[in-house]
């Protein structure tokens, strides 16, 4: 009977502890937890631009020739080559100027001459007229033959007058071209940082009239074009964002030639119509050029670019995934379980928190809340959850932990 009785009791209490520990398992909680830290979100728009010199032109010259020779920088023993750049009112190149000189003497030479023919023309008409005046003032004793032919003399002497000036006027347009031609003979640099962009001309060569020489561009300061939709340039009554383009914005730019760097640059232009194709405003961005330490300018005309509107809505917040937030103590209070360690063991700890936006399903978790970078927030089976729960902590996946949002 006794043995009966510790057998019983045996097996009652070994049901009793096995029955005691599930029940004790049962009430620890694995969850997934986020360790909540900083993650840059980017709410602004990017568009790609392209680098535009400033001014460019090309350079030919306005008449034949053979090139005599080109510009030579100071210090260096050779012709300018691409990539110099060069002062206003540099001459670059000069033509041959032994025809042009001479065909300059002779236009002078034949102005003289006929200068000369005017004024014994006029000499001529000046004796012609008082002839012809004396004969009239000498009534009787002259014959109506000589004085007739006095007339013919002052007519003649005036016609030749007459022709000596109109022939003087065309020699004196000649030699205005003559020395045209003679100052053209040169190629002058139109504008200071003048960057010599081509170049297809040399020494020796016969150029014919308006064959292009050089091509010069100003990329001391650039401008940096893209097109923008309507949507971005327009004023609605209910503002959804921020991105927003006008004139005297400024506007971040960076390349993928110079990682790491960001300009900015002011909105200087917007088209007044839309490109037919693509149906975007063209907008024009003025960027002052930064420079290596040796001078050389960092941005190139043809580069691409990257022009960020509203970038300075971008920044660093803590998000959680809308799953992790629930109702709080009352309807206005919203909360989210905190995994902490007490006596030795997780449990889990409610904490209230203020919210911002929402980026892809993920809400931005504001400074003011209880929560704050290094909290491990329950973001999965918190439904289950009271506080002071035990809780099992499981991280939250690489995978998941390294997409860093985008919103749009």
């Amino acid at each position: 009977m006794c043995l009966f009785a510790c057998v019983v009791g045996a097996v009652v209490v070994g049901e009793l502890g096995c029955n005691k520990r599930p029940e004790q398992a049962a009430q620890v909680v694995p969850v997934r937890v986020r360790v909540l830290a900083p993650e840059e979100i980017t709410v602004s728009s990017r568009f790609s631009g392209s680098v535009e010199p400033l001014q460019s032109t090309a350079l030919a010259f306005k008449l034949p020739g053979t090139v005599q020779r080109l510009y030579r920088p100071p210090g260096l023993d050779r012709d300018v080559q691409v990539g110099d750049v060069l002062a206003k009112g540099t001459v670059i190149a000069e033509l041959d100027e032994g025809d042009l000189r001479r065909a300059k003497a002779s236009a002078e030479a034949r102005v003289a001459q006929l200068e000369a023919r005017v004024a014994t023309a006029e000499d001529n008409l000046e004796i012609a007229t008082r002839v012809l005046e004396r004969f009239n003032q000498t009534s009787g004793s002259v014959s109506e033959v000589a004085r007739d032919d006095a007339a013919a003399k002052r007519v003649t002497a005036a016609g030749e007058l007459e022709a000596a000036a109109h022939a003087l006027a065309d020699a004196k347009v000649q030699l205005d071209q003559a020395n045209d031609d003679y100052l053209n003979r040169q190629l002058v640099v139109p504008f200071d940082h003048a960057t010599v962009a081509e170049k297809q001309i040399e020494p020796g060569e016969r150029k014919a009239a308006h064959e292009i020489a050089f091509r010069l561009i100003d990329i001391s300061t650039v401008h940096i074009t893209f097109g923008v939709p309507d949507t971005m340039i327009g004023d609605p009554a209910i503002r959804t964002s921020d991105d927003r383009v006008f004139l005297g914005q400024k506007l971040r730019v960076t390349a993928d030639a110079f990682e790491g760097r960001a300009f900015e640059a002011e909105v200087t232009k917007i088209a007044p119509q839309a490109d037919p194709l693509t149906r975007t405003f063209l907008t024009e961005l003025t960027l002052r050029n930064p420079q290596y330490a040796d001078g050389q300018p960092l941005l190139r005309a043809g580069m691409i670019v990257t022009v960020d509107v509203g970038s300075e809505n971008d920044r660093a917040v803590m998000l959680l995934p809308m799953a992790a937030v629930h109702r709080g103590r009352t309807a206005d209070e919203l909360m989210v379980y905190e995994a902490v360690t007490e006596s030795g063991r997780d449990v889990a700890r409610a904490r209230t928190v203020l919210l911002g936006g929402v980026y892809n399903n993920q809400v931005e978790v504001l400074p003011a809340s209880e929560v704050g970078p290094g909290s491990k927030v329950v973001i999965t089976t918190a439904e289950r959850l009271t506080d002071g729960l035990p809780v099992q902590v499981i991280p939250e996946s690489p995978a998941s932990a390294a997409m860093l949002p985008e919103a749009k």
